[in-house]
Order: structure tokens, then C-alpha cells, then sequence
């Protein structure tokens, strides 16, 4: 990050010196006590259920050099920095990054999307690392801290900045896009994430569009032409910014043709652009992910990236963990695409169950939450789809889904899908390894609460998860 002052911080934070010189500066910022740095700007940031400023008086008294707070009387009597007073520490911390992203100005590529957006955001950052200065987001940093963060962790001669951003609530994505005015977004899917907080599909796609908010003349949306609410973003009144469409539909800008497996970890395709034909080798699994490829193509080539150059970085991705990865162990496979879970990320992790090569093919689901009030319907066409996929065993996790086990149980045809219901993880694993056979392949997929990382640890039978 930058070097700063705290007058600087106190100017872009709108906030107040309490104590300490005005010329103090920090070259990192922190947000947790137990990490913080003695040259970092610490932010004692309150939430629901936690308060930083309650552990100051148990911080030595250098243990950073800018100290940023909204409750002054929590300020440590000893301490030695410089301390600057706001009403609000996290708009303080967002205020920060805002400033710090304007003031670096790198190019700013924003991700977003109901399902598949921590994957379309890897591919981009790893066409970008490959020819430019690059940072990203990391792990799950894609909330109103975790961008701020982001912004605040990059080098300062980045030259690129790939950022995911989620939300759970209208408003919250056009508050990051404040944050980050990217010069460049992508909106993957609109799809029944997050469904209970929204009256219809309407407002998840407004809401997502939140991410173009302030687009201007000369920035550019890359959008999924394939999603009937995204392929007609272009007609939208009042668009000043170039509206760029990939996907498998002959009317796309990128165009994803001839999407096969070539392997059990590998897909080939063909990216069409204009008068542009170019064979993309991936190291990944999902056939989907050859419209993301089409997605971080076309997000890339606004920075004047080829598609010739893309299919090259994109032969050395490497992903996010628990995600449709392929772990191989004692004569069986796991798919671990454990991370999340939505119907149709469900139905992808299916159907790559279904293509890798073994004997029994095992969809190990649990829940998938946030899906409103037609959640039981979608648990139970998860069962259906897995039974017409002819998947020989459905081993169904927890309370929610015993729609699944019930959906696949009625689709079931000539003694398949054997269907069975499990309580919870432990009793899954134990099921689960009593019954493995050498060849046999299994998909573990549920909702992040579900943690079914815990199941694969068990049929691997340890904590690694390397392939």
C-alpha cells in the first residue's frame, strides 16, 4: 500500500487527529488486533457480534503507528501513535480504500454473480498476473470489508486490481462499486442466490447490476449472453458504456463452442471472436466454465489482451480450493465441490460426477440455503436430476435435504439411484466408508454452512487435499 500520513488518512476518512503528529504515517492497515503491525493504521472496527475497540486496553502501547476509532474512551492511555476520532470506523476503512484506489488508479475489473463468480474472478486474475502487475481477491474477501481489504493489500505498482464482489441484500454491491468504480465489470449469472431476500428474479438482477453503477463512457459490462436477463442489458435506456456479451449463443461478442471433457481434470473449446478462432486448453472441471472462459476473455481483451494470449494463461490456472476438485486416493475419487451450492451449480457438479471415469458414481448432496419459499421444489429437482443422470447412489446430508433424498427417490428407475438419508456429516463419513469400493467416484456439494469439507477429509481419510 501507499505510505500514509495520518493527516492524509484523517482528510480521506473525514475524521479528527485526538492525539499524536499529524505526520505520523503507516505503510500497511490492519483491522485485527491480533495481526496488526507496529507501521500499520489500525481500524477498530465494530460489528454485530464483535467490537475491536474492547481489546485495545490490552494492546501494548506501539503496537501500531495510526490508530483510527469511533469510541475515543477506548483510546489506551499509553499509547504512542497518532490517534484519529470518525463516527464510524467500516465507512471510515471504505472511505480509505475509495481514496487509496483513486490515488494508486490501477485498472479496476469487478466480478459479480449468482453462482460461478470466485472462478470467472480466478480466470481474469490469472490472465492479468500473466501480463500485467496483478493483485485479486482472495479466499472470500468480497463483502464491505473484504474489498476494502483488498484494495488496501495491493502493491503500490499494481497495475490491474480484480475484485469479487457478493451480496445478500439490494444496495450492498453498488456500495462496493463506490468503493472501487471499476473500469471494467462482469456480471456471470443471475440466478435463485440469495432468493428469501428478494420479492422476485427481477430484483436479483437489479441488484447485480448495481456492480455498472458508475460505468461511464469508455469503461465496459461484460455480461453472460446466454442468461435471458443479462442478454438484454444492451437495450437498457441511459447506458453510456460499451456492453460486451460471451457465451455459446451465435449472437454473443465471445462465443464458447465445442465444449468438451478431454480428461477427468480437463476441458477443451473454441473461443470465436470476430474474424478470431482460438483453441483454450483448461485444467478445470465444469463444461460452464467455457463461458467463464468467454467471460474473462472478453473482461480481458478491454485491456487489450488477446484471446491468443488468454488461452495461454489460462493453460496454468489454478483455483480456489473445494471447487469440482479432483482428488484421487487409495483406488477411489472425490470431487470436492464443497465451497457452495445453488440448483444449478448442483446440477454442473452432477454432470461432471457423471463424466469422470470409475465404477459407481455417488452424489453425496446436503442443503442449499437462501432459496426462499421454494426451497423444498429445488431440493427435491436437485434428486430428480441426479436420478435421470443415472447416478447409482444419493447419500442425502442433513435436515434440507430430505427433499433431495425424496426427489430422487421418486425419479429413481430399475433400482437407481439407491437413496439413503443421513443426519449430519459424521454419520455421512461413517455410511460412506464402510461401503467404499476401489473405483468407486464421489461428488461432495452443499451450502458453505453444510461444511462438507469435513466429509471429504474422512473418505480421503486426512486434511490434505492436494489432488
Amino acid at each position: 500500500m501507499l505510505k500514509l500520513t495520518a493527516e492524509e488518512i484523517a482528510l480521506a476518512v473525514s475524521g479528527s487527529i485526538l492525539r499524536g503528529s499529524g505526520a505520523e504515517s503507516a505503510s500497511a492497515v490492519s483491522t485485527d488486533t491480533r495481526s496488526a503491525g507496529k507501521q500499520d493504521a489500525f481500524f477498530a472496527l465494530r460489528g454485530e457480534h464483535f467490537d475491536a475497540h474492547n481489546f485495545l486496553k490490552d494492546m501494548p502501547a506501539d503496537f501500531c503507528r495510526i490508530l483510527v476509532v469511533s469510541r475515543p474512551e477506548t483510546l489506551p492511555a499509553d499509547f504512542t501513535g497518532a490517534a484519529i476520532a470518525v463516527p464510524d470506523t467500516l465507512k471510515a476503512y471504505q472511505d480509505l480504500a475509495a481514496y487509496v484506489r483513486l490515488r494508486m488508479a490501477p485498472k479496476v475489473i469487478a466480478v459479480t454473480g449468482s453462482v460461478g463468480k470466485t472462478s470467472l474472478k480466478d480466470m481474469i486474475a490469472c490472465i492479468c498476473r500473466e501480463y500485467f502487475k496483478a493483485s485479486a481477491t482472495d479466499m472470500n474477501y468480497n463483502n464491505e470489508i473484504g474489498v476494502p481489504k483488498t484494495i488496501l493489500s495491493m502493491d503500490e505498482d499494481t497495475e490491474v486490481l480484480v475484485l469479487e464482489m457478493g451480496m445478500d441484500h439490494a444496495g450492498e454491491i453498488e456500495r462496493l462499486a463506490h468503493i472501487a468504480r471499476p473500469d471494467v465489470a462482469v456480471i456471470g449469472t443471475i440466478g435463485i442466490s440469495h432468493r428469501e431476500n428478494f420479492d422476485s428474479d427481477d430484483g436479483i438482477f437489479l441488484a447485480k447490476m448495481e456492480i455498472a453503477t458508475f460505468l461511464q463512457e469508455g469503461n465496459a459490462l461484460i455480461v453472460n449472453g446466454d442468461d435471458e436477463y443479462l442478454r438484454q442489458v444492451a437495450d437498457l435506456p441511459h447506458i453510456t458504456y460499451a456492453v460486451v456479451t460471451a457465451g455459446t449463443g451465435r449472437n454473443c461478442d465471445f462465443i464458447a463452442r465445442d465444449i468438451r471433457y478431454t480428461g477427468d481434470r480437463a476441458l477443451s473449446f473454441t473461443i470465436v471472436h470476430g474474424e478470431e478462432r482460438v483453441i483454450f486448453e483448461l485444467p478445470a472441471a465444469g463444461t460452464y466454465n467455457g463461458v467463464t472462459a468467454a467471460l474473462a476473455s472478453a473482461a480481458c481483451s478491454e485491456l487489450g489482451v488477446s484471446l491468443a494470449q488468454s488461452a495461454r494463461a489460462l493453460r496454468s490456472l489454478k483455483r480456489t480450493p473445494h471447487r469440482l476438485d479432483l482428488i484421487e486416493r487409495d483406488g477411489v475419487k472425490v470431487i470436492d465441490d464443497a465451497y457452495n451450492a445453488s440448483p444449478s451449480s448442483m446440477a454442473s457438479g452432477i454432470e461432471y460426477l457423471m463424466a469422470v471415469s470409475g465404477a459407481r458414481k455417488i452424489a453425496v448432496l446436503a442443503g442449499m440455503n437462501e432459496l426462499g419459499d421454494d426451497s423444498r421444489r429445488y431440493h427435491r429437482e436437485v434428486g430428480e436430476e441426479a436420478a435421470k443422470a443415472g447416478v447409482d447412489m444419493v447419500v442425502a446430508v442433513g435436515e434440507k435435504a430430505e427433499d433431495i433424498a425424496e426427489g430422487a427417490g421418486r425419479a429413481a428407475r430399475g433400482g437407481k439411484p439407491e437413496v439413503y438419508r443421513c443426519a449430519d456429516n459424521a454419520s455421512a463419513t461413517e455410511f460412506l466408508n464402510s461401503g467404499k469400493r476401489p473405483g468407486d467416484v464421489y461428488l461432495l456439494k452443499g451450502s458453505r454452512g453444510m461444511k462438507m469439507e469435513e466429509i471429504v477429509r474422512g473418505l480421503i481419510g486426512d486434511d490434505d487435499s492436494d489432488n
